[in-house]
């Protein structure tokens, strides 16, 4: 019998695009699937969307409500009603295609595997760009699949999860902060004894103005200096520093200097985000400047992380505001 599989949908403020949600995972080709809607305290109509799909799928879709407690808190919240022997988390204001539970199963089976990862593309809302596509695995010169999956996207939702694997692994998604994914992400990437990659897109990955990631400055951007020290205390608990060192100094390259730098560029307190990314970063990793993943980065990039200091912050930022009137 095929195994079921758990998908898990917190649902909150997205009324607008919830249905188109909904429906792309009800009909998926995967039949033996329950589908745990968790409305996290949603103000809007939410719940009536729900309660729609529950009465016309009900062998299917399972409607759980709670206090808002944000997205970690439903994920949690969810997991502990799910009865299948796979998990998969979906954002509520993506879509997926109808293959994917299928394929990422089959994957999974094929190679005994206790996560499963496929790739995604941005969709902007209002159009003003074309999709883009990022592979779910971002491959670097020979390193092993093990390694390149810490320089891969960590969203929870392009993957499957073996759910005893999961479970086993004891971790929780951090309630009421942000950039939740990575202290739950990253772990699993290194416990995992098999993992799997579906060079497929499957997942459509909303780009909206409102989106929590989408908006300008906000206190919880900090956060994310929070997490990446609660991976490197975990690493350092198991015993995994020395195996994993450079992957996860790349990540606070990434994370703080990089990627992270320009949205830091992008408010009024860049220079309290760069300064305590630039002291992380020295702290745990001084010779972060001969990391051998910085070739991963674009040439435009790697002049951006060699030339960044708290002498050109204010050049940055300037530019960078520059070049987004340019793109409005």
């Amino acid at each position: 019998m095929e195994p079921k599989v758990s998908i898990i949908i917190p649902v909150y403020g997205v009324e607008k695009y919830l249905h188109k949600c909904l429906s792309s995972i009800v009909n998926q080709t995967y039949q033996n699937i329950e589908i745990l809607v968790v409305n996290d305290g949603s103000p809007d109509r939410c719940q009536e969307i729900i309660d729609e799909f529950v009465k016309k799928y009900p062998d299917k879709v399972i409607g759980l409500e709670k206090e808002n407690g944000g997205l970690s808190d439903a994920r949690n919240f969810g997991l502990s009603y799910a009865t299948g022997e796979y998990i998969s988390f979906i954002d509520s204001d993506d879509y997926v295609e109808n293959t994917m539970i299928e394929k990422m199963v089959n994957s999974a089976l094929q190679c005994d595997s206790d996560l499963v990862i496929c790739d995604l593309e941005y969709v902007w809302e209002d159009g003003s760009k074309e999709t883009e596509f990022m592979p779910g695995v971002h491959f670097f010169e020979n390193e092993p699949l093990e390694k390149c999956l810490f320089l891969s996207p960590l969203f929870a939702w392009n993957k499957l999860y073996k759910k005893d694997f999961f479970i086993n692994s004891g971790l929780k998604y951090p309630k009421g902060l942000w950039y939740e994914d990575i202290p739950v992400t990253v772990p699993l990437f290194a416990l995992a004894n098999k993992v799997s990659y579906v060079n497929e897109v499957f997942i459509h990955y909303l780009q909206r103005k409102s989106s929590i990631m989408g908006s300008g400055y906000d206190p919880r951007m900090f956060h994310i200096f929070t997490e990446l020290e609660s991976v490197y205390k975990y690493f350092d608990e198991k015993k995994l520093l020395d195996k994993f060192h450079d992957e996860l100094e790349y990540l606070y390259i990434e994370h703080f200097l990089v990627y992270g730098a320009f949205r830091f560029l992008r408010t009024d307190h860049y220079k309290e985000l760069l300064n305590e990314g630039f002291a992380l970063i020295k702290k745990r990793f001084p010779n972060y400047k001969k990391n051998k993943y910085i070739k991963s980065f674009s040439k435009k990039n790697q002049i951006f992380l060699k030339t960044l200091c708290p002498l050109t912050f204010p050049l940055y930022k300037k530019y960078i505001e520059s070049r987004d009137k340019k793109n409005d």
